[in-house]
């Protein structure tokens, strides 16, 4: 049998670009619905861009938490 270990390794995954592209699309969605559910008076848009706000809040804190970590 034959060892496959060829002396490299790799460094841990960087996350950075996947919660940045995550969060400006999610915002992007907040604004477009918010003021789409403002133009149309619509409540339940309203609503779910906050819950959509929410979610941003969420990744910011998750990618604070990754980065703390490191």
């Amino acid at each position: 049998m034959s060892n496959c270990d060829r002396g490299h390794s790799h460094g841990p995954p960087n996350f950075n670009r996947a919660f940045a592209i995550g969060i400006v699309l999610n915002l992007a969605f907040v604004v477009i619905e918010a003021f789409c559910g403002w133009k149309i008076n619509s409540l339940s848009l309203l609503a779910d861009a906050g819950h959509n706000l929410s979610d941003v809040a969420g990744l910011v804190l998750a990618w604070g938490g990754v980065l703390a970590s490191g």
